[in-house]
């Protein structure tokens, strides 16, 4: 036996030893190049290879075979080595010049960029009564088919692929186009409304009992459809309410109220929003606490809500927590009465919503409608079971403890309102709005104020109702009271809903059972 370059004699002939190659297997993601295990030492001469490099995703096996005749590997075999190797899939991307849209009357259609890599993509519309979608090569037309107000999430999708797994994008769209939603009342002892504009064909919400789920057709119209929780760094927990705008006709004794997610004629800006002369002008959004003040007087669950003070204390420990923050107010009052009242068409809150007011001995912790599936309802069992409320996250608005409401007092019978914040007083400085009833009752008609700015502050005239007749709740008065508050709290009655008005306090007075609620006003 000699041995000549590495190659054996056997029976006169040679045999050719074949170091075997180093091979290494990684890790490959599909990049649109070749790829594959890393092979050194290789001997092409004597070696051809099957999959050494592939392009597209998917499982391989790379093959070493010897090539020529009597050759044999280093280890004394010669059977082909192999190694299984995996290229993965890529995920898809998706890109899009804008991943919000506003579609309004100067703007009904929109087209956005769609780029990334991957499959085919498509779009589709989670509301194709508010916006469509048109594609034509990486181009997606976005359009308003009804001029409708409302918000709808196109969906882009890149489907699977050879070497792409599938992605999702969504743009939000949202449609601002000025709509009218109105309800009437007669003036008569009903407590119900009759539905107009284009609420005239709604069905009646169905409000959340025992913290379960619920709905209402306004759920997809601004400005309800606007309102949602915010953390705020200074004030706590909030809810933000979109700007809107309202009008109050009446005719005898018979009352329309008009909110418009837009501009119109003759209608006034949301009493909230409007410029309070603060220099700040209109406000596009505003805030109120979610929960009564919490002893930080900031709105905070979990904990129970501050009493034992004045309206005046309240007003200076929530200004103190930071610019911009005031104590609740008969603008924010209104504000929130008025999305109310056409979104329910019922003075009878307690009916429509849950009795609230609470368990009929002491305040409670705020937040025992945190565990609420829909952003309205009542914890109770049943509506017409005593418990805990919210309104569009609001919560407390009739139980727990009733809330000083500042902005306006009285003297004697006239009612005084405060527009600008920075002004806030218990005694002076008022625009005289309206007069009040000199006796306490259920209220059973009201003025509508024609004060520059106070148009929305609504005051009883009459206190001739009961229980189930007219607005249902009461209206106090005392010819000493000079402060308001308003709601329920944690006794348990009825006319304790969200139109209880108590003006017969002094503004020395501070008891348990009166909190109070913040805003903020950016």
């Amino acid at each position: 036996m000699s041995t000549i370059y590495g190659n054996m004699l056997y029976a006169g002939k040679a045999q050719v030893i074949v170091q075997i190659p180093t091979v290494s297997v990684g890790t490959y993601t599909y990049n649109g190049t070749p790829q594959g295990p890393s092979v050194s030492n290789l001997d092409t001469s004597n070696i051809t290879t099957t999959h050494l490099k592939e392009t597209n995703a998917g499982s391989y096996t790379l093959i070493l075979h010897l090539s020529k005749s009597g050759a044999i590997w280093s280890d004394g075999t010669t059977e082909d080595k192999t190694y299984v190797y995996t290229i993965d899939k890529a995920n898809a991307t998706i890109t899009v010049s804008s991943d919000t849209v506003t579609l309004d009357t100067s703007t009904l259609s929109v087209s956005i960029t769609v780029g990334g890599v991957g499959g085919d993509w498509s779009a589709s519309s989670s509301n194709t009564s508010i916006a469509t979608v048109t594609k034509s090569n990486n181009t997606l037309t976005i359009t308003s088919p009804n001029e409708e107000t409302g918000t709808a999430n196109i969906t882009i999708s890149r489907v699977v692929t050879t070497n792409y797994n599938a992605v999702t994008k969504v743009v939000e769209v949202t449609a601002l186009f000025a709509q009218i939603f109105g309800a009437e009342w007669p003036g008569t002892s009903t407590t119900v409304w009759s539905r107009t504009d284009a609420a005239a064909n709604f069905t009646n919400p169905s409000p959340a009992v025992n913290n379960g789920n619920g709905s209402s057709p306004f759920d997809d119209y601004m400005p309800w459809s606007g309102m949602r929780r915010v953390e705020d760094s200074v004030g706590g927990t909030l809810v933000e309410i979109p700007k809107y705008w309202y009008k109050w006709t009446r005719s005898g004794s018979s009352m329309k109220l008009q909110i418009s997610n837009g501009p119109q004629d003759g209608f006034f800006v949301s009493p909230a929003h409007a410029d309070r002369g603060d220099g700040k002008g209109e406000r596009d959004v505003v805030y109120v606490g979610a929960y009564h003040c919490a002893s930080t007087y900031k709105s905070t669950t979990g904990v129970k809500p501050l009493g034992n003070k004045t309206r005046s204390d309240f007003r200076t420990g929530i200004k103190n927590l930071g610019v911009g923050i005031y104590q609740y107010d008969f603008a924010m009052y209104w504000t929130i009465m008025m999305l109310y009242l056409v979104e329910y068409a019922d003075w009878n809150s307690q009916k429509v919503i849950g009795y609230g007011c609470g368990n009929n001995s002491g305040t409670e912790n705020n937040g025992l409608c945190d565990a609420m599936v829909y952003h309205t309802g009542t914890n109770a069992s049943s509506r017409t079971t005593y418990g805990h409320i919210r309104y569009r996250w609001i919560e407390g608005l009739w139980d727990n403890v009733y809330d000083w409401c500042d902005g306006i007092y009285f003297s004697g019978a006239n009612v005084y309102g405060i527009k600008n914040p920075e002004r806030f007083s218990d005694n002076s400085g008022g625009t005289l709005i309206s007069t009040r009833p000199t006796s306490t009752n259920y209220i059973s008609a009201w003025s509508n104020p024609t004060a520059d700015g106070f148009e929305y502050a609504l005051y009883p005239t009459a206190v001739s109702g009961s229980g189930s007749t007219y607005v249902c709740d009461y209206c106090t008065y005392l010819s000493s009271g000079v402060v308001l508050y308003v709601g329920g709290y944690y006794y348990q009655y009825q006319g304790h809903g969200a139109f209880y008005l108590v003006g017969s306090n002094a503004a020395s007075d501070a008891v348990a059972s009166i909190g109070s609620r913040l805003q903020k006003l950016p």
